[in-house]
């Protein structure tokens, strides 16, 4: 009970105790009391009004809240969902797209691996250089010492050696030519793959326009010269012929040619050629 109730009651009983009041005073209390009723109606009003204010506010958060819960979920479908006209025109067998398909990224790993299985499958012929050493070999009888080139045939890792005379070389898809200086003797190079000496002995002669048809048969190379098995074949006018070395399953195809002047010099330094083959 707050203050103005206890006026209230407390007018009540003054007019319960005595009847006999005057008028003026009757009507004092009278105003009294309608003053009192009127603030107990306005405090009933305000209450009212603070009442519907929070029902009021309550239910609109509830409704904003909902509405952006609802907004996300269309949002959502309408960036997922497909578009039913175009998925309708890819469904339609009638219809020619001309839309490329979307390729998968290259992350770069996959490509390499590729590169790495067509550098395997495809044997690309090229002369690695492993630096130069000393040797000893005859020269008109006498022991002379040399400077000797040493040589990788990739990618097949079959390493020889050349000496200094015959060091110069260029290089083409198939074979490495060796040459001297003074362009007076030459050396060429090349492998052949999958192969037996057997297979390849009748191209090699071929390439020499049938000069062997008349010559010896293809004789034994010493078996002391390296670890292979090998043939060759000479002729004189002028002096070339070839070598030919069964290593694995590929031939080994070395062909030679040089001046008459050079007879003395060029022999020695073929003979070490072959030795170094390994």
């Amino acid at each position: 009970m707050n203050h103005h109730d206890k006026d209230f009651t407390k007018e009540l009983t003054k007019l319960k105790i005595n009847r006999s009041l005057d008028t003026e005073k009757k009507e004092s209390m009278k105003m009294a009391l309608n003053k009192h009723a009127e603030k107990k109606r306005a405090q009933q009003q305000r209450k009212s009004k603070v009442k519907h204010a929070f029902i009021w506010l309550s239910t609109a958060a509830v409704i904003v809240l909902c509405g952006v819960f609802i907004f996300q979920i269309i949002n959502n479908d309408s960036v997922t969902a497909p578009d039913k006209e175009q998925e309708d025109m890819y469904s339609d067998p009638d219809i020619q797209h001309d839309i490329a398909p979307v390729e998968p990224k290259d992350t770069g790993i996959v490509e390499s691996e590729k590169r790495s299985d067509k550098e395997d499958s495809t044997s690309v012929f090229s002369i690695k250089e492993n630096g130069t050493e000393t040797d000893t070999i005859l020269l008109e009888g006498m022991e002379e010492e040399v400077t000797v080139y040493n040589f990788t045939i990739e990618p097949y890792n079959i390493q020889f050696q050349m000496e200094e005379f015959l060091s110069n070389y260029e290089t083409t898809e198939e074979e490495v030519r060796f040459y001297s200086g003074a362009e007076n003797a030459e050396v060429r190079i090349q492998v052949a793959e999958s192969t037996t000496i057997e297979d390849t002995i009748a191209d090699v002669q071929e390439s020499y326009d049938h000069k062997f048809n008349n010559a010896e048969d293809p004789q034994a190379l010493p078996a002391d010269d390296n670890a292979y098995e090998g043939v060759t074949q000479h002729v004189s006018d002028p002096p070339e012929g070839y070598y030919l070395y069964q290593i694995d399953d590929n031939v080994l195809i070395i062909q030679y040619e040089y001046d008459i002047e050079a007879a003395d010099g060029v022999p020695p330094r073929l003979e070490l050629l072959r030795k170094s083959i390994q």
